[in-house]
């Protein structure tokens, strides 16, 4: 069965673009699981209006293999 190609939009908060990806880069691991490979479709960061000087992003994740296949 071949799997269903699931985009993950993740949205997470942070200061910097750094932070943003260790943030969003573990929830995307535990959703596909740790031995897949994963490629980002897009990513996109404003202003987080609740939290200054911090800024909310959607980042949108989707497996390329997992290393079992």
């Amino acid at each position: 069965m071949r799997p269903v190609p699931f985009e993950l939009h993740v949205t997470v908060t942070g200061d910097s673009p750094h932070e943003i990806e260790r943030a969003a880069y573990p929830v995307a691991q535990r959703f596909y699981g740790g031995d897949a490979e994963i490629d980002v479709l897009s990513a996109k960061a404003e202003p987080d209006p609740g939290a200054p000087g911090t800024f909310r992003a959607t980042i949108v994740f989707r497996r390329i293999a997992t290393h079992s296949e």
